[in-house]
């Protein structure tokens, strides 16, 4: 930005091509204003010498104050033309005429030097001003493109250039959100590869050691069923591993489309409880629903009754024997929540911001089946309606989970 544009050159060249013009009329104007006053000032000489010749021996005061006649304007060119003075002599030669030449050149010469004085510094600061602007700028957009995109370029004065600086503004803010999703998306790429190649590690390690197991264990059929069972129950859990990950992967990339509607809180959560009623009666645990019959949430029924199947799920895995899950909902005037409650083992402090982490395994929950997906999965379709998912709990006397959502409008 040190050298000036082309177009301020061609600028400054036309400027100085009008000043020059502008110089060479002022010079025939001049001329013209001069030959003027010479005219008119010799046509008064004529008069007065005329009335001289025509008066002898009059007043030489009364030839300047009288009237003069044609007659005395014709005897006075006359007279005056053969001592040579007439309208065409040198200006150089009547000492009134370039006297009145000399200081009209010097007053429209300061007038014209003043006016281009003032054009020329008024361009001259209009000029740097717009090249300190754009040096600004080109500074602003030279750290955008090295990496710092929290740049923005000043635009809050008015002008051409500030209209375009905020085009500019509103480019890089939508290339830096561009760039931001893309991040995004390689870090949720990289994470998902990451989770899934630890998940599978495991099984696919175990199902290796059972399948040579049983090659070498050719003739045992006893051997063989009882790791053919084993084999069977690690691709189940890579099964679940996948399917829960890809519905994770779904919701995180908001491509899922949910199909909401206003459903029967009630009828939901009895669809849901009925899948863990024969668990439920073989560990003689107890799950109680308790709410208003007529409180409806507008949601996805499928995906919502898998979030709610992961929370009761994990009710009942963390409950001892003979426990207590209970399941109620209310309806305020702002939120709709469900609660999930149970009397289990509870969670650590250390352990209560990391549960809904994927694959997060606390100490406590070593002795439980299960992956470490069902309460992220839950989060994620909790958010993916606009809700959130709070928590609180004591060691020893259980958890309490609860899930709200804002009922102001339906999208």
């Amino acid at each position: 930005m040190n050298r000036m544009g082309k177009e301020t050159r061609r600028m400054l060249c036309c400027l100085l091509a009008i000043c020059l013009a502008a110089a060479a009329g002022s010079g025939l104007l001049l001329s013209y204003v001069t030959d003027d006053f010479q005219k008119t000032m010799v046509e008064h000489d004529y008069g007065t010498a005329g009335y001289l010749v025509n008066h002898p021996g009059t007043n030489v005061a009364a030839a300047f104050t009288k009237d003069k006649t044609d007659s005395d304007r014709r005897a006075g060119r006359q007279a005056l033309k053969e001592a040579g003075y007439h309208e065409n002599t040198d200006s150089r030669m009547v000492p009134a005429v370039a006297a009145y030449q000399k200081r009209t050149a010097v007053m429209l010469g300061s007038m014209l030097f003043g006016v281009f004085a003032a054009v020329f510094l008024t361009v001259w600061i209009y000029i740097r001003r717009q090249r300190k602007a754009l040096a600004k700028a080109d500074a602003v957009i030279t750290r955008f493109l090295e990496g710092d995109t929290d740049q923005r370029i000043d635009s809050e004065e008015t002008g051409d250039w500030y209209s375009l600086f905020h085009r500019i503004n509103e480019l890089a803010a939508i290339l830096s959100a561009q760039a931001e999703h893309e991040k995004q998306t390689r870090i949720f790429l990289q994470d998902m590869i990451s989770d899934v190649s630890h998940q599978l590690k495991t099984p696919l390690a175990a199902l290796k050691m059972y399948d040579e197991i049983m090659a070498q264990e050719g003739t045992d059929s006893g051997t063989i069923h009882a790791f053919s069972q084993k084999s069977l129950r690690e691709i189940r859990r890579v099964e679940d591993v996948v399917h829960t990950l890809l519905k994770i992967a779904k919701l995180d990339a908001g491509v899922v489309r949910m199909e909401k509607a206003e459903e029967n809180i009630e009828m939901l959560l009895r669809d849901v409880t009925e899948r863990f009623e024969t668990l439920a009666a073989q560990e003689e645990k107890e799950i109680v629903l308790s709410g208003n019959h007529d409180v409806s949430l507008y949601c996805d029924a499928l995906w919502m009754s898998e979030a709610l199947g992961n929370m009761v799920k994990n009710a009942l895995e963390h409950t001892r024997r003979g426990g207590k899950i209970v399941v109620s909902w209310e309806r305020t005037s702002l939120l709709t929540n469900i609660m999930v409650e149970d009397n289990g083992k509870g969670i650590r402090q250390e352990d209560i911001h990391n549960i809904f982490k994927r694959f997060y395994r606390s100490r406590a929950s070593q002795d439980t089946h299960g992956i470490g997906l069902g309460l992220p999965l839950a989060k994620s379709i909790v958010e993916a309606h606009q809700g959130t998912v709070s928590v609180t709990s004591k060691v020893g006397q259980g958890s309490r989970f609860v899930l709200s959502f804002f009922h102001l409008t339906k999208e």
